[in-house]
């Protein structure tokens, strides 16, 4: 596996209403918002609801996640619950207007062994061929390649994927419908292959060598 360290991420003020010029991304999880005590990142606007979005390190990358009810916004679309950041990327808050931008240098080719994730794309790679995946099923794989090498529980898994609360009784057989679906996916593929190794009751893990 290659994958380059880069410098440290930041966020670069771009209104007066965000209390700081510049944001070094040295923790792994931040707050956006109006609540003065409790965001990290404070933008004194009324329309930003007191914790507006959150932002999460997520491997090698940060991961932005909207918790407002009018909507966080990246280069001026709204985005669907969590958003992979990347490097210039303009962070709007209540509206299209960018508030931030978003600076990390890191690399838009990962690799993982025969697995590959082409970030200009979003597209992941499988013995070089494409692989067709359901929304459901990408974010999983996603959330799996980030954390190669380690076991990821049930419930992160979860969160991962509808950004929700893993409730055994209502979400353990969708779970295990997308998991299902995604390695019949790596089958059609390579049929002798199985990157995804599962720990039961515990979770799932994505071999280093996948």
């Amino acid at each position: 596996m290659s994958e380059v360290q880069s410098a440290q991420a930041r966020l670069i003020r771009l209104h007066a209403d965000v209390a700081q010029p510049e944001y070094l991304l040295s923790a792994d999880r931040y707050t956006i918002g109006r609540l003065v005590g409790v965001c990290e990142i404070l933008v004194q606007r009324r329309t930003v609801s007191r914790i507006h979005a959150r932002l999460e390190r997520t491997g090698s990358h940060f991961v932005l996640h909207d918790l407002s009810r009018n909507q966080t916004y990246v280069n001026h679309a709204p985005i669907d619950g969590a958003h992979i950041l990347h490097d210039r990327d303009l962070i709007g808050l209540a509206s299209p207007e960018p508030l931030l931008r978003f600076v990390d240098s890191d690399p838009t080719l990962l690799t993982g062994g025969k697995l590959r994730l082409d970030e200009s794309s979003m597209r992941f790679t499988w013995h070089q061929q494409p692989l067709d995946l359901t929304p459901s099923q990408w974010r999983l794989l996603n959330y799996l390649y980030q954390h190669r090498g380690k076991v990821c529980t049930r419930e992160q898994c979860a969160q991962a994927i509808w950004g929700a609360e893993f409730l055994p009784g209502m979400d353990a057989d969708n779970l295990d419908k997308v998991l299902s679906g995604l390695r019949a996916r790596l089958r059609e593929v390579d049929p002798q292959a199985d990157p995804i190794v599962v720990q039961r009751s515990v979770g799932y893990m994505l071999t280093m060598d996948g």
